[in-house]
């Protein structure tokens, strides 16, 4: 009888079948994998080329992406909006990366206009009796705003003497504020200055997001990524295929 020693590696064939199984199960995982990267790649470079022409096309000389001009008005006291809900912006985030810019003028180019953005709880406690119309549901194409009226007396004070306005400008003719976005609750409101009822005014909203090229590059370069991933997968597959043919016809 042979004896064979503890440390001799004794070979066990592997069945064909097994073999085949666990091949074919690797080319299909390939074939899966490297279709869905291809997928990504073409979404992620659709909307790195979508954002080319917006960056492109639709800015203004300042970098802002700008809606067309609206008309809003209310026969009460003040406009506000509904309250714009900013969550986790910290930091860089919220003095660099975006920025609201309201422009308007009123209809009537010699009554002085006022427009701000505080807290929304500061603007619900100074319009809290105050008639206004909240302007809600707002859509700019096409253009289309629910007027929700509320309150029922005049204001207590003129707009520009409160002090919790984190911006706000007063005036006639055009009025303008540019706001870089912070975390919170917050509200814009668009009243006379003298605080007298019938606000009419044409106004217009603008966004700018700092480094947005930045953000087009790394769209590419992930769409890059996922094209080199996805046909490197499925070369690999069709080597693997084209190998096991190939054995397949020598046992033949």
């Amino acid at each position: 009888m042979s004896t064979f020693s503890k440390r001799q590696a004794i070979a066990v064939p592997v069945p064909r079948a097994t073999a085949v199984g666990q091949t074919n199960r690797r080319n299909v995982s390939r074939l899966v994998f490297g279709s869905l990267c291809l997928l990504l790649a073409l979404a992620v470079m659709g909307a790195a080329a979508a954002g080319i022409f917006g960056l492109e096309n639709n800015r203004d000389a300042s970098g802002y992406f700008v809606t067309h001009t609206h008309h809003y008005q209310t026969s009460s006291y003040a406009l506000s909006t509904e309250s714009l809900n900013v969550g986790s912006v910290t930091g860089a985030l919220e003095t660099s990366l975006l920025r609201l810019r309201i422009s308007a003028t009123s209809s009537n180019p010699t009554k002085p206009l006022f427009i701000g953005i505080a807290r929304t709880e500061d603007v619900a406690r100074y319009l809290a009796r105050v008639q206004h119309d909240e302007l809600r549901n707002i859509n700019f194409d096409p253009f289309k705003v629910d007027y929700r009226p509320v309150g029922a007396g005049a204001p207590s004070a003129p707009p520009s003497t409160k002090h919790f306005w984190q911006t706000h400008a007063s005036g006639t003719g055009t009025q303008t504020i540019s706001w870089p976005v912070k975390s919170g609750r917050w509200s814009a409101v668009v009243m006379n200055a003298d605080g007298s009822r019938n606000v009419s005014v044409n106004a217009q909203l603008a966004a700018r997001l700092s480094g947005a090229w930045w953000f087009v590059a790394g769209f590419i370069a992930l769409g890059a990524l996922s094209l080199l991933g996805g046909i490197a997968l499925l070369r690999s597959n069709a080597r693997t295929q084209a190998s096991d043919t190939s054995v397949q016809t020598e046992e033949v």
